[in-house]
């Protein structure tokens, strides 16, 4: 378990369907971290299941009441090892609205962001946000993530209508900033 100290991250379990459900229904997460719809509470279990089977998906929670805010997840870019794609990851976020404006997100992606790079290694973390989600650049540019590119994706398929900044950190940049924020 990963913690701080106003929250934990734990793996996901089977009795957080409900909350995924009234997640799925609120289109504000849809329209601004791409969360899935979920309709019902059979769709719910699904991607709960989902969640659980992923290596790095996890439910942030806080410390003092065990209630469950928001998820974080690291997930792989591609698996060839010839180019360095096993060193780098992705990260994805989403915090309940209730919670926003208290600094969680920013504690929980930093401990993912520690957690990536001390223990598994890698060498660098990317993390894309639709273009409109402000909130979410302003705490990845905070954490010291820099703009890379942007992605039309309605160029890329017909299926699509949105566009994606994408940002990224590198270890020896995050190291830097890590000691600054420890003295």
């Amino acid at each position: 378990m990963l913690e701080s100290k106003r929250i934990y991250l734990r793996r996901f379990e089977e009795g957080d369907a409900p909350l995924l459900l009234r997640w799925g229904q609120n289109a504000r997460y849809h329209d601004m971290a791409g969360f899935e719809k979920i309709e019902n509470m059979d769709q719910a279990v699904k991607s709960v299941h989902q969640y659980m089977t992923r290596p790095e998906s996890y439910v942030i929670c806080l410390r003092n009441s065990d209630e469950t805010i928001g998820l974080i997840e690291l997930y792989e870019r591609g698996m060839d090892e010839q180019i360095g794609l096993l060193k780098t990851k992705e990260i994805g976020f989403l915090l309940d609205q209730t919670f926003e404006g208290h600094g969680y997100m920013n504690e929980a992606v930093h401990l993912i962001l520690a957690y990536a790079f001390k223990h598994k290694r890698q060498t660098e973390i990317w993390a894309g946000t639709f273009a409109n989600n402000e909130k979410s650049q302003k705490l990845l540019q905070r954490l010291g993530f820099h703009y890379v590119y942007t992605v039309d994706y309605s160029q890329v398929s017909a299926l699509f209508s949105f566009k994606e900044k994408y940002y990224l950190l590198k270890k020896e940049e995050w190291l830097k900033i890590d000691a600054n924020t420890k003295s």
